[in-house]
């Protein structure tokens, strides 16, 4: 509930004296969008000046400017919004800043965008199909397929597609995977095994689908059930399809108390000659207590992989 401040702040950031326009011109995220946040996540809590208007302080848009960043990132409302600054702080430090971005953007990625905005689903999908016959399958995931997701996830912030363009474009997206990976060759018999799967909840099936994708054209032998499959369905798979690795995808933003508990009970049920191999933001959070490989960043998966012998599993 909001209420009248009348304590002095403790720093000059803190100091309540931006209204909710301000808030909105700085950051781009609209009064509607303010509010509801507010309501649904618990920030940005304003105070309220003598006539009952929302009043802000800096910090707390400098807070909303890192939360835009992490929405750009790809992360969803319902993970960040209400996050506390340290652990805002710690996804930060996962994704990739302007000047270490790829500074090369796809030809067809402003196309694919046009296509949406046009509400050309028929042109999206024959664009995604066409790039991945150009490309390959792991360049069209790079340069394409990616960057084309995290450009959707920005867009929620003011709302520039509806939500049903946003649906479709994503099933486009899956519809284009599965043909990548119905074109990647069989991998040989001695090549590395390796479930794949994400963490209950967790919620990102297309950045997984992009990872098994990846993981495929580097020769591994991927066995996926989905993006999130119950333990009581993992332990019996492992007995009678043998892997050499479980490959665990989890974001900075689910780790917690009992994301922790369900990485140590399938670590002590898994046989002890199957690795358990943490991948995304996730994973560097987890480094010091995960007996295992963490990988934070998909490129040091993928050379893992590529130096990968079965006497290094780790």
């Amino acid at each position: 509930m909001d209420k009248t401040n009348t304590q002095q702040p403790e720093h000059p950031d803190d100091t309540p004296q931006f209204p909710i326009s301000v808030v909105e011109q700085e950051t781009g995220i609209s009064k509607e969008l303010l509010r509801m946040w507010e309501r649904r996540y618990g920030f940005p809590v304003p105070t309220r000046d003598a006539a009952g208007n929302r009043l802000y302080s800096r910090r707390q848009i400098l807070r909303l400017h890192d939360i835009n960043r992490l929405l750009g990132a790809g992360y969803r409302p319902g993970f960040v919004v209400g996050a506390d600054p340290q652990r805002l702080e710690r996804l930060l430090r996962e994704i990739p800043s302007p000047a270490t971005a790829n500074p090369r953007a796809h030809p067809a990625l402003d196309k694919a965008w046009r296509a949406l905005a046009e509400i050309d689903l028929r042109g999206l999908r024959h664009l995604l199909r066409q790039e991945l016959a150009r490309e390959g399958a792991q360049d069209w995931v790079m340069e394409l397929a990616a960057p084309l997701l995290h450009r959707m996830a920005r867009s929620r912030l003011d709302e520039s597609l509806p939500t049903f363009v946003e649906r479709a474009a994503q099933e486009l997206l899956l519809e284009t995977l599965e043909l990548a990976a119905a074109q990647i060759p069989p991998a040989p018999e001695d090549s590395l095994r390796i479930l794949l799967m994400s963490l209950p909840g967790e919620g990102r099936p297309l950045e997984l689908q992009m990872t098994r994708i990846l993981l495929l054209g580097k020769g591994v032998d991927v066995l996926f059930l989905g993006p999130e499959p119950p333990l009581e369905d993992v332990l019996p798979c492992l007995q009678h399809c043998p892997v050499h690795v479980v490959q665990l995808a989890i974001s900075a933003a689910s780790v917690n108390g009992d994301s922790r508990q369900w990485i140590r009970q399938i670590q002590d049920s898994i046989p002890p000659s199957i690795s358990l191999w943490l991948s995304g933001s996730g994973a560097a959070e987890l480094k010091e207590t995960h007996n295992g490989p963490c990988f934070a960043r998909l490129q040091e998966l993928l050379s893992a992989v590529e130096h990968w012998n079965p006497g290094n599993l780790g």
